[in-house]
């Protein structure tokens, strides 16, 4: 059996933007890897991962509307430092982890709450597709909704596109395990998706250069001294 890359498409929703005061309040993961059909590589979903986080502070009408969560929907949900231990443990099950626009968003955010709530933290590299786009497809925009059309329209991946589930996490992650898939397939041999040769083909390529990884960082702290 080929061992075949095994990746984690992982994406966030927050009560806003700013990460020195909003904070994470849904974490959505896809474990996938790849398998031959009908002569090209196409997406093998194997596990999600999903859930709702506490919040600290009532969700503003402006994120709400993005992303559909309401301070009721948290009311029983999980507190932050359990989550972020689960999502940990669901990163040990993969080779590198994957988001859209990672490096100005989700990995901004999953470093300040690893560093507040001081739980060890998933070291696996992360890729940021936004950067790899950019690199294999010219659009007017890289929204993962307007990748993830564009390549519809191309018949490159089978997802039905929904505008109406956009923005939970679960399925902007579907939608970036079929898009990645189909960004690389012409670009990878079958050799260069395995666990051993994945980070370094996208490298070599000029596909993606540098991974990166999340690296906590602790609250500044307030007061006199």
């Amino acid at each position: 059996m080929t061992n075949y890359v095994k990746i984690i498409a992982f994406d966030l929703e927050t009560t806003g933007l700013d990460v020195a005061k909003d904070e994470i309040i849904e974490i959505g993961a896809i474990l996938f890897s790849v398998k031959e059909s009908r002569g090209s590589m196409v997406a093998d979903e194997l596990e999600v991962f999903q859930s709702l986080v506490k919040a600290s502070k009532p969700i503003s009408l402006e994120a709400s509307k993005v992303n559909k969560i309401t301070d009721e929907m948290l009311a029983g949900a999980p507190s932050c430092t359990e989550v972020l231990q689960k999502f940990k443990s669901f990163c040990d099950m993969s080779n590198c982890l994957v988001a859209h626009n990672s490096d100005a968003f989700d990995k901004r955010f999953l470093s300040a709450a690893y560093g507040k709530h001081s739980v060890p933290a998933p070291t696996q590299p992360i890729l940021d597709s936004i950067k790899m786009a950019r690199n294999i497809i010219q659009l007017p925009n890289y929204s993962l909704g307007t990748i993830a059309k564009t390549l519809k329209t191309r018949n490159e991946i089978s997802l039905k596109v929904k505008e109406d589930s956009m923005h939970r996490a679960v399925y902007d992650c579907e939608m970036l395990m079929h898009v990645l898939v189909a960004l690389l397939r012409g670009r990878l041999s079958n050799e260069e998706w395995t666990a051993q040769e994945f980070l370094q083909t996208l490298k070599k390529k000029d596909i993606h250069q540098e991974s990166t990884q999340i690296k906590p960082v602790r609250p500044k702290a307030t007061g006199f001294f």
